[in-house]
């Protein structure tokens, strides 16, 4: 959460009947380890300077999903998601940060987990989320932090979801993911809601920001792979520490 508030609070609104829209909170404020740009403080993500929304992540209304580089092509942005980049020993300039070879969704999962206390023997951290799913899935960790369970699921506060992407993006079968060959986006579950059947999850990368990403329930009341074409979700990361 407050990784989100300084990329801005943007959210990402994942609907039924594959519907989804963007909307937009606040400017960004950067971690006390990042001294603000002298100069060309960059443009909010998407022109949200001049918008507000609720602090509850609530809205201005949902617009449809903006083109563009983003909040990761400003000064402060780059600055943020080279810090994510460095859990794994890498350092790409901001030119290197706008192109898909350097997307950066598994390393800020990584970077978080690290923030939060958990070390190799509970999860190894990854360029590219199929790894730490496929270390989950194998069980290959003498104190795994998480294993995984197929959708349909109700996920839990702590947990990861999962989708493939790409040229994976219908795949069906867990056995099938590969270790850092099957291009993956995940998001850290934040807050459940089964009356609701809303799930909030927080993702890097997501619209070039950190994003919380409102995700509604299929039918049944759980997280599965047909309600919303754009993340076809194929598993749930239990977090095994709560």
């Amino acid at each position: 959460m407050q990784e989100w508030r300084r990329w801005g609070s943007q959210t990402v609104r994942l609907g039924r009947d594959d519907t989804s829209c963007v909307t937009f909170s606040r400017l960004p404020a950067p971690p006390p380890e990042i001294a603000p740009p002298d100069s060309d403080p960059g443009i909010p993500a998407h022109g949200s300077a001049d918008r507000e929304a609720d602090p509850d992540g609530g809205g201005i209304g949902c617009v449809s999903f903006p083109d563009g580089t983003g909040m990761e092509a400003t000064p402060l942005g780059c600055q943020m998601a080279r810090r994510y980049w460095g859990i794994v020993g890498e350092a790409p300039d901001c030119q290197q940060l706008r192109q898909p070879s350097w997307a950066w969704s598994a390393v800020f999962i990584s970077w978080v987990l690290r923030k939060a206390g958990l070390d190799e023997r509970q999860f190894l951290t990854g360029q590219s989320h199929s790894m730490y799913v496929v270390d989950a899935r194998d069980g290959i960790l003498p104190r795994p932090a998480f294993h995984v369970e197929p959708v349909p699921a109700l996920p839990r506060a702590g947990d990861i979801i999962c989708a493939p992407r790409g040229r994976d993006k219908y795949i069906e079968d867990i056995a099938e993911i590969g270790f850092g060959t099957t291009p993956m986006h995940c998001d850290i579950v934040v807050s459940v809601d089964p009356a609701a059947r809303l799930v909030k999850a927080i993702g890097g990368n997501v619209q070039q920001s950190v994003s919380m990403d409102e995700i509604e329930l299929g039918d049944s009341g759980k997280l599965d792979d047909v309600t919303n074409s754009h993340m076809p979700w194929l598993l749930i990361m239990r977090n095994d520490l709560q």
